[in-house]
């Protein structure tokens, strides 16, 4: 079996590591580079593939020798209006086969190769919980940034909800922590609110890691949620902030309905949406281009970037 190359800054909690863990879990062995891939130098015959995946918050991976590829390339974006630029720049620098995007699809256009709708997903080894609905502490949670320059109605919002739910109910709004305290914040919790940022609506993964968790995920709606998501089956949409009041009270009152879509949108992720299920995806994907690949390889163009 062919191993999968994956080049990207590497930290605790990005979903790079996790989908990293996704290919471990069914079987694929897989080397990471996190500073600079030289297609002259490794083995190519090693590898299925090679994914980058975005990574701003370490040091860019920097490729020598494109011209040299022989196998797919992939690149995993996570980001939209916010690194377009340097999205657009790193993909010509990596020359990808294929893009794939986590939410954004309007952005598509462009990028200089064919795209494809790659969300986040639930990480089953962290974000995965069976903690009994009814004896979680934390009635309403949020996890995030209050920030107004980027979050205003969401920091409106959140202030409303602490002062009509926080006398009769246990609130937790706007820590800032990470990984396993996450996950036990949120497998401690009812009801996880997301709420996206004023301008840039994408699909994050705060909604698959409260979903994840067993938790009602009373969110917003942003594009390409029905793609995964049904709603009142899986997650609660709201259409505005007295429309999240008006629902927030609802479930608060009606705690089995609740636990009902909570269980649901769990089952749902577990049965379909893991990073084993996109780690297979992957493989697929790659091993489709590559039979492609062996019998013409085609130069490609290099970029000095």
């Amino acid at each position: 079996m062919k191993k999968i190359l994956m080049c990207y800054g590497k930290t605790e909690f990005t979903p790079g590591r996790y989908l990293e863990d996704g290919f471990r879990s069914i079987g694929h062995e897989v080397d990471v580079i996190q500073t600079t891939i030289d297609f002259g130098v490794i083995n190519q015959n090693d590898f299925l593939g090679v994914i980058f995946v975005e990574s701003p918050s370490k040091t860019l991976v920097r490729v020598k020798n494109i011209n040299l590829a022989r196998i797919p390339i992939l690149f995993w974006i996570h980001h939209g209006e916010n690194r377009l630029k340097t999205n657009i720049y790193l993909s010509k620098m990596y020359n990808p086969d294929l893009i794939l995007l986590a939410h954004s699809l309007h952005l598509a256009k462009n990028f200089p190769a064919p795209v494809k709708f790659f969300p986040f997903a639930m990480s089953t080894d962290i974000f995965n919980c069976s903690q009994n609905f009814s004896e979680r502490k934390i009635d309403i949670a949020f996890v995030g940034s209050k920030n107004p320059s980027f979050y205003k109605n969401r920091a409106l919002a959140l202030s409303r909800i602490n002062k009509l739910f926080g006398r009769k109910y246990r609130l937790s709004l706007g820590k800032k922590i990470f990984l396993k305290a996450l996950r036990d914040e949120y497998c401690n919790s009812k009801i996880v609110i997301n709420y996206s940022a004023d301008r840039i609506k994408s699909l994050n993964m705060r909604i698959f890691e409260g979903i994840g968790c067993g938790s009602l995920v009373i969110t917003d709606y942003v594009p390409g949620l029905e793609n995964i998501f049904q709603e009142n089956e899986h997650c609660v949409i709201f259409k505005n902030q007295q429309d999240l009041i008006s629902k927030i009270n609802y479930y608060l009152k009606n705690p089995s309905q609740a636990e009902l879509i909570a269980q649901k949108g769990k089952m749902h992720l577990l049965r379909h949406h893991t990073y084993e299920h996109r780690a297979m995806e992957v493989i697929n994907i790659m091993s489709d281009l590559y039979f492609k690949k062996k019998n013409f390889i085609q130069p490609r163009n290099f970029c000095d970037c």
